[in-house]
């Protein structure tokens, strides 16, 4: 993987117990990490298995293993404005390189 491809921000946010204003605990969407990344839209035969699902808005995050280790199936991004629900986390060969993120953006 060139790391000069990885010039985007992701965000990494984790549902997460917190306390509001008034005492009260409630679940919400923390932001855990935000790390550079490369960014890839699916295509050839990923893209149309994946429109086979309906999940034809499913990308391709890049980053790196060390950014993240603790990266979570139930975790999410925040890319852009945009809010992605993992759909598979791949550490490349068990190298601990770098994780390639399947994701599906959330529609409005």
């Amino acid at each position: 993987m060139d790391i000069g491809k990885m010039n985007q921000r992701v965000t990494i946010q984790r549902n997460t117990e917190i306390q509001d204003e008034n005492g009260f605990d409630k679940v919400d969407w923390v932001d855990l990490k935000t790390v550079w990344c490369s960014v890839n839209n699916l295509y050839g035969k990923e893209y149309w298995e994946a429109k086979q699902y309906d999940a034809e808005n499913t990308v391709e995050f890049v980053i790196r293993h060390g950014a993240c280790k603790d990266l979570r199936m139930d975790d999410r991004l925040v890319f852009r404005g945009v809010i992605y629900n993992i759909t598979s986390i791949d550490n490349v060969m068990y190298g601990n390189n770098v994780i390639k993120i399947k994701a599906e953006g959330m529609r409005v």
